[in-house]
C-alpha cells in the first residue's frame, strides 16, 4: 500500500463505481455531477470516489429505502 492509498483509501474511477452500483455510466455521471455520490474531479475529467465515500453512499441508500 502506498501513502497516498494510506492517506485517502482506495480510490474507484467512475467507471468502478458504476460496475459496482450496477448502473449505466450515464446515470453515474450524473450522481457525481449532483454529489449524490462524494467524489474529486482531477484534471478536469477524471472522477475519484473513495471507498469510505461509497460506502457511505450505499448506506445512505438501503437507509432510505427502509423507510
Amino acid at each position: 500500500m502506498d501513502d497516498m492509498e494510506k492517506f485517502l483509501g482506495r480510490l474507484y474511477s467512475a467507471e468502478d463505481v458504476a460496475t459496482l452500483l450496477n448502473i449505466e455510466m450515464v446515470t453515474c455521471y450524473k450522481w457525481l455531477r449532483e454529489g449524490r455520490i462524494k467524489a474529486m474531479k482531477l484534471a478536469n475529467t477524471l472522477w475519484r470516489v473513495r471507498e469510505a465515500d461509497l460506502r457511505a453512499f450505499i448506506e445512505q441508500s438501503i437507509e432510505k429505502g427502509r423507510r
